[in-house]
């Protein structure tokens, strides 16, 4: 099927989704819950449906299950990822915003459940192809460190470190969504010809659509559910592709929100409770600096697009 055809189905069934899913969130009052620590602008948000994610998921797998190859392993490697992490998040959203336990799963009990999958997926992606996880493409390099079944512990760390730095990302009004855009074109670039590029073009689609209902101010936010399966899909095709250490670099937001909230952390304990920035991850830093959030999410996504493009210079 012709690629720009597959997006624009993916963004029709993504809006067809939300206008059925969105009531039946707000008649369910799922509604975000708004910590009082943060900006006081985002008060505003309490009650906004949450857990939306559910409409690019749904949206992304029904096109998938109709146009991948369900016959190969890396087509199940990319599925199992994107909802198996969704799934973790759904449980998280759920116990907080339907069982009203305030702090969903238990830190213990996520990341068990997070490196559970995480072995999965790096044992599916193994036998699928050695090279995939035993063998590390340096970056700016034609240079691969060779570790075998080695490979397995270090992709584990890297998936649930790619899981958590999306879910971090996900913190303002389409933020996630639309910085996730240049990620997915460069995904379907790098892998032009397989199925990682007809599954790049179906979240592309997927989340365009999502972000009718995402973008400022949002009728619905995503949730763990969503921005975990965003995760999930990233960091699979990526090991597909072979190029998980270029994750640094067109995953270069999802890093940045990560750093920023260990020097917060590493700052305050060891620096006698000194902050660095006002607040963490950074994007609320510069929320709280004055900055509007539409200007936040354009000048995030602007960085997101030079970080894909500096990778397509390398691998292209």
């Amino acid at each position: 099927m012709n690629n720009f055809l597959l997006i624009v189905i993916s963004i029709l069934l993504s809006i067809g989704l939300g206008l059925v899913i969105l009531p039946i969130l707000k008649r369910k009052k799922i509604g975000q819950n708004i910590r009082e620590v943060g900006p006081k602008s985002h008060l505003k948000k309490a009650g906004t449906p949450t857990m939306g994610g559910i409409i690019f998921i749904i949206a992304a797998l029904i096109l998938s299950l109709i146009f991948l190859p369900l016959d190969r392993l890396e087509v199940w490697i990319v599925i199992l990822s994107t909802i198996g992490f969704g799934a973790i998040g759904f449980i998280d959203d759920f116990r907080k915003l339907i069982l009203k336990q305030s702090e969903g799963l238990s830190p213990r009990g996520k990341i068990i459940l997070q490196f559970g999958l995480a072995l999965i997926i790096s044992v599916l992606a193994y036998i699928n192809d050695k090279d995939s996880i035993g063998s590390l493409l340096i970056p700016f390099t034609n240079t691969s460190i060779r570790l075998g079944v080695i490979g397995i512990p270090i992709m584990i760390f890297i998936i649930v470190g790619t899981t958590n730095a999306t879910n971090l990302t996900d913190g303002l009004d389409g933020l996630l969504a639309t910085v996730s855009l240049p990620v997915f074109i460069t995904l379907a670039i790098i892998g032009k010809g397989t199925d990682n590029e007809i599954f790049s073009y179906i979240m592309l689609g997927s989340l365009l659509g999502f972000l009718i209902f995402n973008s400022n101010p949002a009728a619905v936010f995503m949730g763990d559910t969503g921005s975990m399966a965003i995760g999930g899909a990233i960091v699979a095709m990526a090991i597909n592709l072979k190029i998980p250490l270029y994750l640094i670099i067109f995953g270069g937001i999802y890093v940045l929100e990560t750093l920023s909230v260990i020097i917060q952390v590493t700052s305050y304990r060891h620096r006698n409770k000194k902050r660095v920035f006002l607040m963490t991850p950074i994007h609320h830093h510069f929320e709280l600096k004055g900055y509007k959030e539409q200007k936040i999410v354009v000048a995030f996504a602007v960085v997101s697009v030079i970080f894909c493009m500096i990778t397509l210079a390398a691998l292209v």
